[in-house]
């Protein structure tokens, strides 16, 4: 058998973030390649191919290339083989040099060519069967790689590579496997705004999917190019850095690097906590294998990070770690001695000092002995995700995920994520928002945009819905945010189950509750009374979110501001509990009709039935001109109609299996993801339009009778598109209960002076019929004689909507008398009006008013302005708008407002003036009222200093100006 010199050589291992390497050992390298490369052209000149200046110009390009090669960099080696490849285009060397690293990079279907055509002028060439193996393995020609992998086997290699051939070999068996029963998800590449043409990997995430935190390594990277000594080198490597992305609406922002936390060496991010307040990273030197250190978040700055204590980090690599939400488990990767393989999984709990306890090997269940790495504990702390080369993976590392046995500690067998999560390449990295949703992980599979890209999965979990409390919101203290200590202890036997801090800057909490406790949550800031709430979460079976912003008050403030304290104890759980009831009543069947949908496209996908076809029906329009054809060329041909009511719909037809159809739509949300929420399926039934719950009704009323199917009537949304849906969800829910979830979420915690809610219970023209006085217990019962000469009845008195709301869910449970009350809101002295009404009548200037005493007082006095706010905040007229400013600088590529990404889409808007300076808004509002809680909103997040400007028919006024033309009864000159 000919050799030459290559042979297997270990693959190059990104997730061990660093390849130490020393001056000597790279002496040592450049001179074996020196010497090869002249045997090589030696060998190439008794062909003829090559003398005088092509020898020596192959020579320096050979050692370079091989250089690289040996560093494991395939990407920067692979062009210089591929010049070494025109100047001397019969050397099979630098063929198959490059066909192997074409299996690294992102164009892995060019392996095969060059390795076949080595593999055709010598089959019998050392390690070709193996790496052309390779090459249809990670192209998935399984059945052709086991032929290749054999005959590798037949030529008895080494021990060491005799086994790398067999794991292939079952590696290919498995996939084969996995491939055949594909999983039913969808997988999406981040886009070239996170992925670039270098490496992307290691995503972390806070739980409610704010931010993206990832490790980068390309040409941004500190320092670009550099040797192992730390100095530029055209021939040396990029090294790590930590970039971060912010979420806005469904989009990821343009990364930024994190200054505080990336140097000249490898930098890389590998766990972010629950609270997105803790970040563990990777380092490595050349005294130790790269340990393990951990950041926390002050306001806007990472700390500098500290290395973890002996029981974490060893003299041995330790380069990966997951946190629990409550803090007090650690689970890491490493490769000290005693494990199962070379790369164990280990687990460690926090002491009572805060340092981390001995290191505990995760057992046979988990580790294997191949390598183990990348774990990932949810929030609900018993599902654990993982990466493995072991298993039945199907080639390189597969994610698995294991559930923790809380009756006796133990983990379940791995399951294998299965395909198309997983690849034949490396898939690493998983982590998963709090909800099961959606899941992000790294992988360097076909198709990517550089060596290695961050992906995301829908859904994300795989089984059952995590059962889990997250409480999110603002701590405030004296309305401005805070840092705050928060405890979480059981309220039975006061043990402490977690703490965790606010934001400094925003005040952003997020904690994550496991069911099986009942909870008391303490939140203390120094100056004011301490809040405390209580959380049952005992019989808990579900996820639920819930926002909560907490205030707190110095004594002073409370006194200043008169602002008196009521008991918020049950704050969360009247939430809690509103969500788990609208979970049981409506979730489910959502669950179940998604669940039958997809047993209908398994059962009927491929059925093509004559007088049968569908449609993707793009929306329906009241106004044909809204909709743009040019995002969906390539679909297939958009045609309309006129339904009954005038609107139009867009749609393309004639599709003949609801597979095909199934495609179609999802190519359709890969050109415009906002088209996904109007969209949809529908069946041409020999001309009759139906919804596929109206086609397939018999497979939707198997498990459910009384099921009713969709109808196709009409529903115009506030939006001016036409759904298909059968109610309209921002009218009303169809049974003349008026739907506030949108307003609930953009309101619901808003505390402003001036603005209170109450519930009211009826209103009689005789007081005698009214029979509910025995509600007094739950809270004070007022009445009062309004206009329409009725007495109306309410309960209670609430700062916030979400208070009020939390209240009514309470009381109807107890009281199934007090279904039918309704939440008025209250305004200074205008007339209590319903949430609807409040927030969505429609513009009215009202009676005419005098705001002379107003001209050219000081706005920022809080006296006049409340006056202000008194008097006009309900007032509107046709053609003026508020919105609410939060920033101006002459240099706008300076200003950021991270703290504002949750109130966002749509964007703030951004406008130069002829003064130079660039006025940052947000929102658009008809009334100075509701500009007005939206700046309190704004306020809370950090950005005290916002304040309300208006545009009349395009014209930007100052509130003053507006004040003298007494705008609000008069038309504005």
């Amino acid at each position: 058998m000919r050799c030459l010199k290559h042979t297997i050589a270990a693959p190059y291992n990104r997730d061990l973030f660093f390849e130490l390497c020393i001056l000597t050992m790279r002496k040592i390298v450049l001179l074996c390649v020196i010497l090869f490369a002249g045997c090589l052209v030696t060998k190439a000149q008794k062909k003829g191919q090559l003398t005088g200046k092509a020898k020596k110009e192959a020579q320096l390009y050979t050692a370079d290339a091989d250089y690289l090669f040996s560093e494991g960099n395939y990407y920067a080696a692979l062009p210089l083989y591929l010049k070494l490849i025109k100047l001397d285009s019969n050397e099979e060397y630098y063929r198959f040099q490059a066909g192997v690293c074409y299996i690294y990079t992102d164009e892995k279907e060019k392996s095969i060519d060059y390795l076949e055509r080595v593999y055709d002028e010598d089959p019998d060439l050392q390690d070709i069967s193996y790496y052309l193996g390779r090459a249809y393995h990670i192209n998935y020609r399984f059945d052709t790689a086991i032929v290749l992998f054999k005959k590798y086997l037949a030529t008895r290699p080494s021990p060491d590579k005799k086994q790398l051939a067999e794991n292939y070999i079952g590696y290919c068996q498995n996939a084969k496997l996995l491939v055949a029963h594909p999983m039913k998800v969808e997988i999406k590449n981040l886009g070239p705004i996170v992925n670039t043409a270098a490496s992307e990997y290691a995503p972390v995430i806070a739980a409610d999917e704010s931010e993206i935190i990832y490790t980068y390594r390309g040409p941004l990277s500190t320092g670009g190019l550099m040797n192992p000594d730390m100095k530029h080198d055209t021939n040396g490597e990029y090294y790590e850095d930590i970039f971060v992305s912010h979420k806005l609406g469904d989009n990821w922002l343009a990364p930024e690097g994190i200054a505080e936390l990336n140097t000249k060496a490898n930098d890389a991010s590998i766990a972010l906590s629950t609270d997105g307040q803790t970040l563990f990273t990777f380092k490595s030197t050349v005294y130790d294998g790269g340990d393990i250190y951990v950041s926390t978040l002050n306001g806007y700055k990472w700390s500098k990070p500290e290395r973890l204590g002996p029981n974490i980090n060893t003299p041995f690599w330790e380069g990966s770690c997951s946190i629990s939400s409550d803090g007090k488990t650690l689970y890491f990767a490493s490769e000290r001695p005693g494990g199962f393989g070379e790369r164990d999984i280990y687990v460690s709990t926090r002491q009572k000092d805060g340092s981390w306890g001995p290191a505990k090997n995760l057992g046979k269940n988990i580790n294997t002995k191949l390598n183990e790495d990348a774990p990932f504990i949810h929030p609900d702390g018993v599902s654990l995700f993982f990466s493995s080369e072991g298993w039945n993976s199907m080639g390189g590392s597969d994610l698995f995920y294991s559930t923790l046995n809380l009756a006796d500690s133990t983990w379940s067998i791995p399951t294998n994520l299965g395909y198309p999560i997983n690849s034949p390449g490396d898939d690493r990295y998983y982590v998963l928002n709090a909800d099961g949703t959606r899941g992000y992980f790294s992988s360097n599979r076909n198709g990517g945009n550089g060596q290695q890209d961050l992906y995301c999965v829908t859904p994300g979990s795989h089984g059952l819905r995590p059962r889990l409390a997250l409480t999110i919101g603002v701590v405030s203290s004296d309305e401005k945010p805070v840092s705050a200590d928060i405890k979480v202890t059981d309220q039975g036997t006061d043990k402490l189950k977690g703490e965790y801090h606010s934001n400094s800057e925003t005040g952003k909490y997020i904690i994550a509750l496991t069911p099986g406790s009942k909870y008391k949550i303490a939140v203390q800031v120094e100056g004011a009374n301490p809040h405390i709430e209580y959380l049952d979460v005992d019989s808990l079976t579900t996820y639920v979110k819930v926002d909560e912003d907490i205030h707190l008050y110095s004594p002073d403030y409370r006194k200043t501001h008169s602002i008196t304290m009521s008991d918020t104890s049950n704050n969360l759980q009247m939430s809690l509990n509103q969500q788990v009831a609208e979970y049981k009543s409506g979730k489910h069947n959502d669950v179940y009709e998604a669940t039958v949908y997809q047993r209908i496209l398994n059962d009927y996908g491929t059925v093509d039935s004559a007088g049968i076809t569908y449609n993707i029906e793009f929306g329906t329009y009241q106004h044909p001109g809204d909709f743009d054809s040019t995002k969906y060329r390539g679909i297939g041909k958009i045609e309309s109609k006129t339904d009954q009511y005038g609107n139009t719909i867009f749609y393309v037809a004639g599709i003949h299996t609801l597979l095909d159809a199934e495609i179609a739509k999802y190519k359709v949300i890969n050109a415009d993801s906002s088209t996904k929420k109007n969209m949809r399926i529908t069946v041409d039934n020999n001309g009759k339009r139906e919804q596929i719950s109206q086609y397939y009704v018999s497979e939707y009323r198997k498990d459910k009778e009384n099921f009713v199917p969709d109808s196709t009537d009409k529903v115009v949304t506030s939006g001016g598109i036409v759904s298909l849906n059968t109610e309209d969800k921002t009218q009303g829910k169809g049974n003349g209960e008026i739907d506030t979830s949108k307003i609930q979420h953009d309101y619901g915690n808003v505390k402003v002076d001036g603005l209170s809610y109450k519930l009211e219970l009826g209103s009689y023209d005789d007081t005698t019929q009214f029979k509910l006085g025995n509600l007094a217990k739950y809270g004070n019962i007022t009445s009062e004689k309004l206009a329409d000469g009725k007495t109306h009845y309410y309960i209670g008195s609430f700062r916030s909507l979400s208070e009020a709301q939390n209240f009514k869910t309470s009381l109807e449970t107890s009281e199934p008398a007090a279904a039918s009350a309704f939440i008025m809101v209250f305004y200074f002295q205008d007339k209590p009006k319903p949430v609807q009404q409040f927030f969505n009548a429609p513009c009215d200037p009202g009676p005419p008013q005098d705001f002379g005493a107003l001209a050219d007082k000081d706005l920022n006095d809080p006296a006049i302005y409340a006056q202000l706010i008194n008097m006009a905040g309900s007032i509107c007229v046709d053609g003026l708008v508020f919105r609410v400013q939060i920033g101006a600088y002459r240099h706008p590529e300076n200003y950021h407002y991270k703290n504002l990404l949750s109130f966002v889409p749509p964007q703030p808007l951004v406008k130069q003036y002829p003064d130079g300076i660039t006025r940052f808004t947000m929102g658009e509002f008809k009334s100075l009222k509701l500009a007005e809680i939206f700046r309190q909103r704004i306020k809370a997040k950090g950005t005290t200093d916002a304040w309300i400007t208006a545009e009349y028919k395009g014209n930007r006024m100052l509130l003053q100006d507006l004040i003298k033309a007494n705008f609000y009864t008069h038309s504005v000159n």
